[in-house]
């Protein structure tokens, strides 16, 4: 093999989530952002194929504006000569998603949208002869074990290991799976966001093993939003490509850049995304968070969520005025000490219940009742014993 052959570079995505909304607010002009972004990238990366890894919509029933969006992101890249090769999500329809699939692949756009007893594959040709792009949409054992007859899949591995072996992949050649799926590495889990809708755990219902993916040189996963690898560095997941949450306010969102030269030789790094809105989580009292933005004034049109140290007269109407996307208020006010097993049995013996509540209420909040509240009390006590009273 000639030292001079180009290897392959694949550019990996995934987890677009075409319109989500963030808190109430929508995310659309923030994803229109994101995907020219992704298209200056191939613009100066000029990748050999771009790898979508499931969750293209934030719904299988997608909204019309998201459809047309993706579409004409579809159609820049397809302009510039770079194949696709996409899967459905478990967030997608994947016969909404594969529809016009067969028409698609002769212009370079390949879709699998379902699993149909074996992953749809893709050839390309470089200097080290063929690279295999495998695509495995997202799978349940309920899906494979529809497939065959003759198989025993009573768990995820079980789905895993037979979609791989029926699909005739051969360790011996270049291989690179493009897939949807929770994969661990023995009893270790990836790290998750609160953007997923659903969560991985050990022994879950949708985790696959690493090790049953040995056959395959580079493995690009979609659906946990937090960029990583998993065993190896060459299994990755890219990561979802805007913050979908408050957890991954500290995150750094990617595209992962894959070179694959000869069998065994692969190269992966990262190129940053810079958002049109980034996400904050602000922490401190009301008066230090008026002085933030008034000392950040970039923030304002930021997304932000913020947790008070504090209570306040009326913190949302103070705070929307000074950060136009507020995505929530939390509160973490010190309890003073109070903790529930503090309390003595003697001392519940010996108090009432609106005692025992003004007792838990001041080692909360730090503060005592207001008359209003401390009258609001006494009443639903009163209509909770004349209820009693009635059914006695």
């Amino acid at each position: 093999m000639e030292k001079s052959a180009k290897p392959t570079r694949l550019m990996h995505i995934s987890d677009l989530h075409l319109g989500k909304s963030l808190h109430g607010y929508s995310m659309m002009e923030d994803q229109k952002h994101m995907l020219d972004q992704i298209v200056s990238a191939i613009d100066s990366e000029r990748p050999d194929a771009l790898l979508i890894a499931g969750d293209v919509y934030d719904r299988s029933v997608p909204r019309e504006d998201a459809v047309s969006l993706f579409s004409r992101f579809l159609t820049e890249v397809h302009s510039r000569g770079c194949p696709v090769c996409m899967i459905a999500g478990n967030h997608d329809s994947g016969r909404r998603l594969g529809f016009g699939g067969g028409i698609f692949e002769g212009t370079g756009i390949h879709i699998s949208g379902m699993f149909r007893k074996s992953m749809d594959r893709v050839v390309l040709d470089d200097g080290y002869g063929g690279l295999n792009i495998w695509l495995l949409p997202y799978i349940r054992p309920s899906s494979v074990r529809q497939c065959y007859g003759d198989e025993e899949i009573s768990n995820p591995d079980d789905a895993l290991r037979v979609a791989i072996e029926r699909s005739g992949v051969d360790p011996g050649r270049r291989n690179v799976l493009v897939a949807h799926q929770f994969i661990q590495n023995a009893d270790i889990l990836p790290e998750q966001t609160e953007s997923e809708t659903s969560r991985a755990f050990v022994g879950g219902l949708d985790s696959m093993s690493a090790k049953l993916l040995n056959a395959f040189d580079y493995v690009a996963l979609g659906h946990i939003h937090r960029p990583q690898w998993i065993a190896r560095e060459t299994i990755r997941y890219c990561g979802s490509p805007l913050k979908y949450s408050l957890s991954e306010c500290d995150d750094i969102k990617s595209i992962t850049i894959v070179d694959i030269a000869e069998k065994g030789n692969v190269t992966v790094s990262a190129m940053p995304l810079a958002p049109l809105r980034d996400v904050f989580r602000l922490r401190g009292t009301l008066a230090e968070m008026l002085e933030e933005a008034d000392s950040r004034p970039e923030l304002r049109s930021q997304y932000v969520g913020v947790v008070l140290t504090e209570f306040a007269d009326d913190p949302e109407s103070k705070l929307r005025k000074v950060f136009e996307n507020l995505l929530s208020i939390e509160f973490d006010v010190g309890r003073n000490g109070f903790e529930a097993g503090e309390v003595e049995m003697e001392k519940i013996k010996n108090s009432t219940p609106q005692e025992l509540f003004e007792e838990f209420y001041r080692g909360y909040a730090g503060k005592d009742l207001t008359d209003f509240q401390r009258e609001t009390l006494d009443r639903i006590f009163r209509e909770v014993e004349g209820y009693e009273a009635d059914q006695a």
